[in-house]
């Protein structure tokens, strides 16, 4: 099993209203994903055509342990500039009014350190035909709303969750969260996330960054295949491997991850920022958000047990390094990262006998801790 860092655009009827980013754990689908050496001509010569048109020339390559390749491509180049909205667009290498304080400390590398492109490139995963079969299969799932959204069910498939609900006007947020693998069926999904949200139920724009085993329903695109997502990272690319994961009642694997608006949208993993979604590409949240939601989501065929979220555990039956959680949440108001207060957060579960949601104090003063999940095994 492995993680991945990924980004998901979804179109809706405006301009790529709809946009995702996530870390995914890949496994579930890995299993048929040489479905493309089975696939009919025609659609065999039309992924070929899609692969030219998605990895652009390299500056220079280089090839992980785990297989992947990665292409150092020209910053004004790369694929997101073949959307129409960004015909003219001047890149932004960094955010201007982030406070610098918020990209100290370290990261963990997910490259050796000889990999690095030349000033003026980006480094960026190169696409293959697995990952276009892949974001086929993905169709068969679906989130296109949040997780505490009202919608249930889309085309068979039956989603559950167990998150927390921020309802207040905001401009991002950031969190720190573990990493599990939850068991999937092919046409199950277990994900685990942050999601910036506006805009009426029937048009949402939305932001996510987190993990899930397994995909979303899309319109065919995630990671680089849409243009859109603007990479300014010369060492990281979305799509690479993050091979550590939480061990039950053992050592936990956490990550940073934030979304921060500061002129655009701007992805950050620990204290890198590395690339972002361009305000003109959205509709509803050119002054910023309404909702933050964090936490827990399964997607199951109703007529299959549904999938464990998280560690596969309930909060109740222990926390510390045994339940899936969010740490350390804060709220972004353009000038300052701030914890929500307790009275702002709603915590709620649509399965409790099946999905676990509780919040707890942090250890930081005024924090809130989020822990989560549970075995599944429901007909939802």
């Amino acid at each position: 099993m492995t993680t991945r860092f990924m980004i998901t655009p979804t179109r809706r009827s405006r301009n790529f209203v709809l946009l995702l980013m996530l870390i995914q754990i890949m496994f579930g689908l890995l299993h048929s994903v040489q479905d493309w050496q089975t696939i009919p001509e025609e659609e065999n010569l039309e992924m070929e055509r899609q692969l030219k048109v998605i990895n652009k020339p390299p500056i220079k390559s280089f090839k992980t342990d785990y297989g992947d390749i990665l292409d150092c491509i020209d910053i004004y180049k790369q694929h997101a500039f073949d959307h129409p909205l960004l015909k003219d667009h001047k890149v932004q290498m960094e955010p201007k009014n982030i406070p610098k304080s918020i990209m100290e400390g370290e990261f963990p590398r997910l490259l050796s350190k000889n990999i690095k492109c030349p000033p003026g490139s980006v480094l960026i995963r190169r696409t293959t035909k697995e990952d276009l079969v892949m974001a086929k299969k993905m169709k068969a799932l679906g989130l296109n709303h949040p997780p505490s959204s009202h919608l249930r069910t889309t085309n068979g498939v039956v989603k559950s969750f167990a998150t927390v609900h921020y309802g207040k006007h905001n401009f991002g947020a950031k969190t720190k969260m573990n990493v599990w693998a939850p068991s999937t069926l092919p046409s199950q999904s277990s994900m685990s996330g942050i999601w910036i949200a506006n805009g009426p139920r029937e048009d949402l724009n939305i932001i996510e960054a987190g993990w899930g085993g397994d995909g979303h329903k899309t319109t065919g695109c995630y990671n680089y295949l849409c243009p859109g997502f603007v990479q300014v990272h010369r060492e990281i690319s979305l799509g690479l491997v993050l091979d550590h994961i939480s061990v039950y009642n053992g050592a936990q694997s956490d990550i940073e991850i934030g979304i921060l608006r500061d002129g655009e949208w701007w992805l950050k993993y620990f204290n890198q920022f590395i690339g972002y979604w361009p305000q003109k590409l959205f509709f509803y949240m050119y002054g910023g958000a309404n909702n933050v939601v964090w936490g827990g989501s399964v997607l199951s065929p109703a007529n299959q047990p549904s999938p464990p979220m998280g560690s596969g555990h309930f909060p109740k039956d222990g926390l510390q390094n045994k339940s899936a959680y969010f740490k350390d949440t804060q709220i972004w108001n353009e000038v300052h990262l701030i914890y929500p207060q307790p009275n702002q957060l709603v915590a709620s579960s649509d399965r409790p006998d099946c999905y676990e949601a509780k919040l707890t104090d942090g250890v930081a003063p005024n924090s809130m801790d989020f822990y989560y999940g549970g075995p599944g095994q429901c007909a939802l």
